[in-house]
């Protein structure tokens, strides 16, 4: 019955969701929230600027003013939002054609049922007939290939739309290895060198924003974040999603005896994981990273000094904060990323018989270990940050 109640819950939240993007799509101009002064060179290149803009999702709040200030790390451009959900009409189609250029992305836009439409087959609302008309270069920047474990194919339009896609942009900058072998098995072979790595830029934010970034002042007792996601919560953890929640709930309590616990909900429905916590006997505290500053947001995840985190986001922001991460993985994408920075250790599998051991002793090894982590997430980042530059570079060039 309890699942039934969750499954209604997480319904009338996704529906709230929708109601909430629709308010977006009308909006030419998309404004994002400034995170910095912006002292950089100004230049007159005037780029589209596809995305999800909503504020009711934390990573999706930060995600498209990351994804400018990466590309606007020597040069400002003037940037013009187009909600992803948003429909390439005339009247679109003759404002992008009148830009320098577009930019699709970042975030998880490869994805098949969050704005189910007949004319791409994925999250942006271009036809096919719609994206030949487009006469302004193309990049896709930091997008993923999102599909669930066990979630059905794209429709066939799909396939269409993406073969045109690669064949007019300058390149396809996809944000995870895994991304670009699934995105390579719907393409020609001879667009497959269009298919390029570019990370997610909330993986710099300790670069774009220093400021912001700086880690608390030292407490007694360390500080361990958890996030949950509860979107296709079935096909995250299946038959087993009590069990495997209970587990962490365990772990947190174990946690909780040396270690302060805060739960960061990135959306509303994130809370459906408190009432195992408070079944559990877990002290925390509640933060909601929704509705609030994209600024906030980093200033949240720069102070813990260990996140577990079950989004793409619950992972990747911290990390670009400098603090430490431990992954919960249920899906592909979490995984992947690990795999990309070659820290294939710093998740934990939740599908695995043996999953509360291994995540306490994961957490506690992450802890214990905290300084030589956050020396290993900056190495990392100087490499994410060279390729960022260069794919910069390359679709400025091309305006």
């Amino acid at each position: 019955m309890k699942h039934l109640f969750d499954k209604a819950l997480n319904r009338a939240y996704w529906l709230k969701q929708q109601a909430s993007y629709s308010l977006f799509p009308g909006r030419i101009n998309q404004d994002v929230p400034l995170i910095r002064r912006d002292d950089t060179p100004s230049s007159e290149k005037r780029i589209g600027h596809v995305a999800m803009y909503t504020d009711g999702n934390a990573g999706d709040t930060l995600l498209p003013r990351t994804v400018r200030d990466a590309v606007d790390i020597e040069f400002s451009n003037r940037w013009k939002g187009i909600h992803a959900h948003r429909t390439v009409n005339k009247n679109l189609l003759k404002q992008i054609n009148g830009l320098d250029g577009l930019l699709i992305g970042g975030g998880g836009l490869f994805l098949r049922d969050t704005n189910p439409n007949n004319l791409s087959g994925w999250q942006w609302s271009c036809s096919v007939d719609a994206l030949s008309r487009i006469e302004v270069p193309i990049a896709l920047f930091a997008v993923g290939y999102n599909r669930f474990r066990n979630q059905p194919d794209f429709k066939p339009v799909f396939r269409q739309h993406l073969e045109l896609l690669a064949e007019k942009s300058v390149y396809i900058g996809l944000r995870n290895s895994g991304s670009i072998r699934a995105v390579k098995t719907y393409l020609p072979s001879q667009l497959h060198n269009k298919i390029r790595y570019q990370p997610c830029p909330t993986t710099l934010c300790n670069i774009l924003y220093p400021e912001l970034c700086r880690s608390a002042e030292e407490q007694e007792k360390p500080l361990v974040v958890l996030n949950c996601a509860f979107d296709r919560i079935e096909l995250r953890l299946g038959k087993r999603t009590d069990t495997i929640l209970s587990e962490l709930a365990q772990v947190a309590r174990t946690l909780s005896d040396t270690c302060r616990i805060a739960y960061y909900a990135h959306a509303r429905s994130d809370h459906q994981m408190l009432p195992y916590l408070e079944k559990a006997g877990v002290p925390y505290q509640l933060e909601n990273l929704f509705h609030i500053h994209p600024g906030e947001v980093m200033k949240a995840y720069a102070r813990p000094d260990l996140v577990i985190g079950m989004r793409g986001h619950a992972q990747m922001i911290p990390f670009g904060c400098g603090t430490p991460i431990l992954s919960l993985v249920s899906h592909d994408k979490i995984q992947w990323f690990l795999d990309d920075i070659k820290r294939p250790d710093w998740g934990v599998e939740m599908a695995a018989p043996d999953f509360k051991k291994l995540l306490l002793g994961s957490a506690k090894e992450m802890l214990a270990n905290s300084s030589k982590v956050q020396n290993d997430i900056m190495s990392i980042q100087s490499d994410l940050l060279k390729t960022t530059q260069t794919n910069a570079t390359d679709f400025i060039s091309a305006l």
